[in-house]
């Protein structure tokens, strides 16, 4: 596999070299959850404007666009069109933000319709201030074998026309995950990519990194999680 991008440098590196990230992330990953808080962390770290664009066309249960008044007072414009049923829809405004001097986070989750728009912006989406980031959770069923995140991988790829990424793990299950089933997500992902990739940082819920920190290599990303709902409590 080809295709994996900068697997020497961590999340935090490309974060201070990059400006446009675009994250895939099949539903269950926890990637919208990481778009907020990346998108947050920008904001509060460098008092750039940023700008989410919710391009998720599969409308799961858990969505950054939800967060979209809450996040304006913290500097981050959320962006998103509205859908009737399952009508695909183009978010404008992202051309421009991609051109922009402010941050620019396209979330497009992990169906082929929102690659292919996201795939709209491939000329822009290729240069070297931008980054596609897939979102890795081994806890869910697609993720299994590295052929099937490889198959998945390939396929978004080639809608957005695109030829590398780079693996950003968050091995979770959720608001309750022990420390010691993080641990075992981040053996899970070394052993899915061992032999063709480095996967050097991974995504933390903050209220278990002091336990975890010691006990990995990897840099940690800690996470707060913004999207709470009271059905999911």
């Amino acid at each position: 596999m080809g295709l994996f991008y900068e697997a020497d440098k961590t999340f935090e590196d490309i974060m201070k070299e990059k400006k446009n990230f675009v994250f895939i992330g099949e539903a269950g990953s926890g990637k919208s959850e990481i778009v907020l808080n990346i998108a947050n962390k920008l904001a509060q770290a460098t008092g750039k404007k940023v700008e989410l664009f919710d391009l998720d066309q599969t409308k799961p249960l858990y969505r950054s666009r939800d967060m979209k008044e809450d996040f304006a007072k913290r500097g981050v414009e959320i962006n998103y069109q509205d859908q009737y049923l399952d009508a695909p829809v183009m978010v404008g405004g992202v051309r421009v933000s991609l051109v922009s001097d402010s941050y620019t986070l396209l979330d497009i989750g992990g169906g082929h319709q929102a690659a292919k728009f996201a795939g709209a912006y491939n000329d822009l989406l290729s240069r070297d201030n931008a980054v596609p980031v897939y979102v890795v959770n081994p806890y869910r069923p697609w993720t299994r074998s590295v052929d099937t995140i490889d198959g998945t991988m390939r396929h978004i790829l080639g809608s957005m026309r695109l030829d590398h990424i780079y693996i950003l793990g968050n091995p979770t299950l959720g608001y309750a995950t022990t420390p010691d089933e993080f641990i075992e997500g981040l053996d899970r992902i070394d052993e899915l990519f061992d032999g063709f990739t480095t996967v050097n940082s991974a995504c933390v819920r903050r209220e278990i990194l002091d336990e975890v920190k010691d006990r990995t290599d990897k840099t940690l990303i800690p996470l707060d999680l913004f999207l709470k709902y009271s059905w999911a409590e």
